[in-house]
This record gives C-alpha cells, sequence and structure tokens, in this order.
C-alpha cells in the first residue's frame, strides 16, 4: 500500500519538474490553462510506469 502511495506522490513531483523544466510543449487544447493542465497530466501518465518501476525495483 505504501509503495503505490509513493508511487503516486513521485510520479506527480517528478511530472511536475518536468512541466516546470520543458513547460508546454504540446498543443492540446486552444485555451492556455487548459492546455498547461493537460500537458501536466500527460507528463504524469507518461511518467507513472516509469515511476512504477522504479519505487517496486527499489523496494522489492
Amino acid at each position: 500500500m505504501a509503495a503505490g502511495i509513493l508511487t503516486l506522490v513521485m510520479t506527480f513531483v517528478v511530472a511536475g519538474g518536468l512541466w516546470l523544466i520543458l513547460g508546454a510543449k504540446l498543443s492540446l487544447s486552444d485555451d492556455q490553462q487548459q492546455n498547461d493542465l493537460l500537458n501536466l497530466v500527460t507528463y504524469y501518465l507518461i511518467g507513472l510506469p516509469l515511476v512504477f518501476f522504479v519505487v517496486f525495483a527499489v523496494v522489492g
């Protein structure tokens, strides 16, 4: 259970960091605020399997 929560939290931190570094590279919406949010969600979904692997490789 703790590893699952750690995975979700670490993924959010990594996605937020990527969003701060890269910015909104993908044009997913015409509205700027919605585009920023959709980019953050996209970074989160891309990073989730990677962080999942790292957390469970370290914990396991």
